[in-house]
């Protein structure tokens, strides 16, 4: 078992070199590091100049800056991004009109500064660092695994490959388990000849093995080869027969069986797509892409219109039975939903979250964006909802959260100096 381990820590370990990029010398000149622009891979660009007022309320702030320790560039980016966002506060708060929570397009056509996300991505840090439509990183994935055929470690890879190219999970078990019992067999008794060979037309192997991608690599690995042999009736039959049953051999099928049952499948990861939004940009940004839905747009709409129909004409006296039946709708309807947390000093973190996650997730989501992220706060909806500890195990989708909603960042001791990374800030400059 300790070997399987070994192996996946490996292949996490080569894809972490891979990504670290070229060595350099001690004597060398080092460049400054840029930023990682897979973070920033769904944002959508804003043509939005700065106003003077705001202009002048950077220059303060980096005056003020200046006038104690000489800054770094990255502190003095995020420093006038921080003013900005402050600026901007001060405006939202005299603007009536602002938007309260975000919702779903009524327009087929958007143009990007409409859209609050422009899509849902994935991404596979054991591949590589892409960020890509699931489809795109799926696709990635089954790259990967049939370039990792290639190596020594064939054997362990197929047990990959059967766990992650497959579908549904039920065949995928009784396949396993099939292909468990053909090893363990050899394993406990080396010298049976009748379990060193596989019946190709055997209706347990065409049943429940031979139609699953990766199959034949396993076997191959395992030390199968394809012969074609006289059977009972002394008629040409093709078979997987096993020649090689030498102890060491036999100590490799051993660690291979147990790969089978130990490998998980290789998954795509939910991109949260985080972008650091300003206040108006985040009035702007209000419209959600149809990828957030099960359901059509049009469908949506007109569930919509019928509801506020309804209401309108007094007959939602809704029982339980209707709201059990509207929840139930509900994990039909909404794929994703936008969570955005406003900070007190101005910047709107966004971040897209499947609907099943919790408050737990959202928390984790906030505490990786804080500049200290372990300092004391809450997450306050504007219906006056806060994450206390009874509801963080909750999913979005139970609390009502879905398609989006919005949380007021609220820290146990107010900071000067704002709450986000000043990486994360200077991303909001590009935008």
């Amino acid at each position: 078992m300790d070997k399987i381990k070994k192996f996946f820590e490996k292949k996490k370990a080569d894809t972490k070199f891979k990504l670290a990029g070229e060595g350099h010398k001690l004597n060398e000149t080092v460049q400054q590091p840029t930023v990682n622009k897979s973070l920033i891979h769904s944002q959508v660009r804003s043509e939005a100049s700065t106003s003077a007022a705001q202009q002048q309320a950077a220059a303060a702030a980096l005056a003020r800056l200046e006038k104690k320790k000489d800054p770094t560039p990255q502190q003095r980016s995020a420093a006038i991004i921080r003013a900005q966002a402050l600026k901007e506060l001060e405006l939202e708060k005299q603007d009536s009109s602002n938007l309260q929570k975000l919702s779903l397009s009524e327009k087929t056509q958007h143009s990007s500064n409409e859209l609050a996300v422009s899509g849902v991505y994935y991404k596979c840090p054991l591949i590589g660092p892409e960020v890509l439509p699931k489809k795109d990183i799926e696709k990635r994935i089954k790259e990967f695994l049939h370039q990792q055929l290639e190596d020594e470690e064939a054997g362990l890879t197929a047990c990959l490959v059967i766990h992650t190219l497959n579908k549904p999970p039920e065949k995928i078990q009784l396949c396993v388990e099939t292909l468990y019992r053909y090893l363990d067999n050899i394993v406990q008794n080396p010298t049976e000849e009748k379990y060193h060979k596989i019946r190709i037309n055997n209706k347990v192997y065409q049943e429940r093995v031979v139609q699953l991608e990766g199959v034949r690599q396993f076997l191959q690995a395992a030390g199968f080869q394809l012969k074609s042999i006289p059977n009972a009736q002394q008629e040409p039959e093709d078979f997987w027969v096993l020649s090689n049953t030498q102890q060491d051999h036999v100590e490799y099928l051993s660690n291979l069986r147990d790969g089978l049952i130990s490998a998980e499948p290789i998954r795509p990861e939910l991109d949260r797509g985080l972008q650091i939004l300003m206040p108006s940009q985040a009035a702007q940004r209000v419209e959600l892409p149809s990828d957030f839905f099960w359901l059509t747009t049009e469908e949506i709409k007109r569930e919509q219109q019928l509801k506020t129909e309804l209401a309108e004409k007094g007959l939602m006296l809704r029982t339980r039975a209707m709201r059990e039946r509207d929840e139930k709708a509900a994990s039909r309807k909404y794929r994703f939903t936008l969570i955005r947390i406003k900070f007190p000093d101005g910047p709107v973190l966004q971040g897209t979250f499947k609907v099943n996650e919790t408050m737990k997730d959202v928390r984790l989501f906030v505490c990786e964006a804080l500049h200290e992220p372990f300092i004391e706060f809450n997450l306050v909806s504007p219906a006056g909802m806060v994450n206390q500890p009874d509801i963080q195990d909750l999913t979005l989708l139970d609390l009502q959260l879905c398609p989006s909603a919005i949380f007021h960042f609220t820290p146990a001791v107010a900071s000067s100096s704002g709450y986000l990374k000043d990486e994360l800030m200077i991303l909001m400059q590009s935008m």
